[in-house]
Order: structure tokens, then C-alpha cells, then sequence
């Protein structure tokens, strides 16, 4: 079974000073900093922040389920302002998914805003897993919501 699940939300800061977080490794920083009970830590395994990248992220002691799991950056277009990654090992692969990817894109609305918004994709044989893809979105929504607040009070302020 193959899903996509999506969500986006306006902020009123300009598409490039959104970019600078979601295309940047300061997104998995930002995440560990402001939002602990989400990552521990994140490890950066292979390179820059840039296309083939690769993260090893870590939950909180004491999270259910999966204890961390490694992404790799398939995609990291500065230009057209989106960055795609997959989960290569642990997590929902060990969990019976044989794909879960994520791509975050930040889409300008006009010079002082913009769309920034998630997809997870995934590919899963056992159909019962695939009614967990909709938990697994909540974090990344807490994270969008998050990160307007940040980069709004950062602009404004």
C-alpha cells in the first residue's frame, strides 16, 4: 500500500528567510532545541546539509517504539526551495515500511510570505501499518507550527 499525507501553513516572513531553516541543517537543531520531547539528538553521519547527506536522529529516553532512525537528503534544491529525504535505516523500516520519505517545501506567497508545507510518502505491505502514517504526522505538524512562531518572532522582533 502506498500513501502520501500532507499539510502546510502560511508564514508571514519571505520564502528565502523560511529556506533558511527547512534547507539548512539548523531545521534538526531547531527541532532538538525548541522541541526536545520530539528529537534527543541529531548526528550528522555524511556531509553538509546538501544533496546525499545523511542524519542519524534520536528520540528522547523513553519514547515508544522506535529509538532513532537515519535519513538521507535524496534532494536539497535551493533555488526551486525544496528539500526531499528518506528514512534508509531504523525507524518505520524497522518498523515493516519498505519506504517513508519526507519533503518540506517553502513556496512564496508574495515578497513578505510564504507556504511552508510537508508530504510524507510512504510504501508499507502490511495494511495495518499504514494506519499508523497518520500519528507519524503529527510531530512534523508540531514542527511547522513551531517554526512560524520562530521565524515570525525572529523577523518581527
Amino acid at each position: 500500500m502506498k500513501g502520501t499525507i500532507s499539510d502546510e501553513i502560511e508564514v508571514n516572513v519571505p520564502a528565502n528567510v523560511a529556506w533558511e531553516l527547512y534547507g539548512t541543517l539548523h531545521l534538526s537543531r531547531f527541532i532538538v532545541q525548541e522541541l526536545p520531547t520530539l528529537l534527543n539528538k541529531v548526528d550528522v553521519i555524511e556531509g553538509d546539509g546538501s544533496t546525499g547527506t545523511v542524519l542519524k536522529i534520536t528520540f528522547p529516553e523513553g519514547t515508544p517504539g522506535i529509538p532513532y532512525f537515519k535519513e538521507r537528503f535524496n534532494i536539497v534544491d535551493d533555488e526551486k526551495r525544496y528539500k526531499q529525504s528518506q528514512v534508509i535505516e531504523g525507524g518505520y523500516v524497522d518498523l515493516g515500511y519498505t519506504f517513508y520519505g519526507i519533503k518540506f517545501e517553502v513556496n512564496e506567497k508574495d515578497e513578505n510570505s510564504c507556504i511552508t508545507k510537508f508530504t510524507v510518502s510512504y510504501e508499507v505491505e502490511d495494511v495495518k501499518l499504514a494506519s499508523h502514517a497518520f500519528t507519524m504526522v503529527e510531530p512534523l505538524q508540531t514542527v511547522i507550527r513551531s517554526a512560524k512562531t520562530y521565524l515570525t518572532d525572529k523577523t518581527h522582533n
